[in-house]
């Protein structure tokens, strides 16, 4: 017991200093012990659920990690109790002796996670100061919130600080135009990261206090921040900065206009050749086509010569069959090299595709090369669309304030 208390720091608040505080926390916490002793005649009707919520709030105080330093308020003592336990190596079950012993009346000490889950006793207090975590004392849960908390809550607070600063340097800056860079100086300088900077001028912008185009492709626009918007001065500054940003567009869309037509003569004169192409390879494999069914035509005939003219069918029937075997097996072999089946379309097709890449290359034309000069025309065309479009934007007289 005595090494536990060289590790706890137990201090009861004085009832002098703070008489109307403690007396109410009092009463409360005799309210409390009275819901208790209800609930424990009720029964075990109450959900264990409803048990298990966190009914009072504390935050850890402690200033160095892992450590602890809490209020507490214990129902067999008056007032608020002071915890603190400074060894990192302590572990929930020094925490829980650590609350008998400042509370003998204690019946039920358990720590567990908000959500209702018990923690083991060999936790570390350093694990433990980390995260939130509930400490039931009878029937009444109190949530101890963890440091994680207390450092987003102060740094929330040094944000909010720094943010007001670099508000009132922009606010009392005489100034129209502030370089972009100067403006990241001046929150670097208040303690603030790039991205929270950015947050800031995001923010900045929605109270109407700057303006920046950051998608503006004018360095002019994009590199600046424009100081108190609605004020004379900084709107004709803001209209001579449009005045050239609409020039701009006006001349990328007359390049791109310049463009398109070269593109355009160009996609006629392959669309030309590709005509060609196609006209001239639709030759050969139609020939082939002709020359193939008048050699059926004639085979065919050659064999009704010799069945009636010749020999007779008794002769001629095996021939036939072996003829037919052939084509069978020919057929299978087409089908093996090409993956296709031995139809008349699929092998013109394939005699039409081939000639159509023996008169490109003769030619010189690539069919990739058309399908990109499409594409190009298209993204093209949309440009000059996009680009008409913001040129017929007109940027009305502003209103003053």
């Amino acid at each position: 017991m005595a090494s536990l208390s060289s590790r706890s720091l137990l201090l009861c608040a004085s009832r002098a200093r703070f008489p109307y505080a403690l007396s109410c926390f009092h009463s409360s916490s005799g309210s409390l012990r009275t819901r208790a002793a209800e609930r424990s005649q009720a029964g075990p009707s109450t959900p264990p659920s409803d048990a298990a919520s966190p009914q009072l709030s504390v935050r850890n105080a402690a200033k160095a990690p892992g450590q602890l330093d809490v209020l507490l308020p214990l129902p067999g003592v008056k007032g608020l109790t002071r915890l603190g336990l400074e060894d990192t190596r302590a572990s929930v079950r020094d925490l829980i002796e650590a609350v008998r012993h400042a509370d003998a009346s204690l019946k039920t000490v358990e720590v567990a996670t908000p959500d209702g889950t018990k923690l083991a006793r060999t936790v570390r207090l350093s694990e433990l100061t980390a995260m939130s975590f509930c400490l039931r004392l009878n029937h009444v849960s109190v949530l101890v919130e963890g440091d994680a908390a207390a450092l987003d809550d102060r740094r929330a607070r040094e944000e909010s600080v720094a943010f007001a600063t670099v508000k009132a340097e922009i606010e009392k800056d005489p100034r129209l135009i502030l370089p972009l860079k100067e403006f990241y100086r001046m929150c670097h300088n208040a303690g603030a990261e790039e991205a929270v900077a950015t947050k800031w001028l995001r923010e900045l912008q929605r109270r109407n206090l700057i303006v920046h185009f950051d998608r503006s492709k004018n360095p002019q626009l994009e590199n600046a921040v424009i100081l108190r918007p609605y004020s004379l001065e900084s709107v004709l500054t803001l209209q001579n900065s449009l005045d050239s940003e609409l020039y701009n567009i006006k001349h990328d869309r007359r390049v791109k206009e310049r463009q398109l037509t070269e593109l355009n003569s160009t996609l006629k004169k392959l669309q030309q050749v590709e005509s060609e192409v196609h006209l001239a390879a639709r030759r050969m494999p139609n020939a082939q086509k002709w020359v193939g069914l008048t050699g059926l035509t004639g085979f065919y005939g050659a064999l009704m010569f010799c069945v009636w003219d010749v020999y007779s069918w008794d002769v001629m029937e095996p021939i036939t069959y072996f003829i037919g075997f052939t084509a069978v097996l020919g057929n299978s072999f087409y089908y093996t090299i090409t993956k296709k089946d031995p139809t008349y379309s699929n092998i013109w097709q394939k005699r039409y595709w081939a000639r159509v890449d023996v008169l490109s290359k003769e030619r010189k034309f690539n069919p990739s090369e058309l399908e990109e000069l499409k594409a190009r025309i298209a993204d093209l065309e949309n440009d000059i669309t996009l680009l008409s479009q913001w040129e017929k934007v007109e940027v009305g007289s502003p209103t003053l304030h």
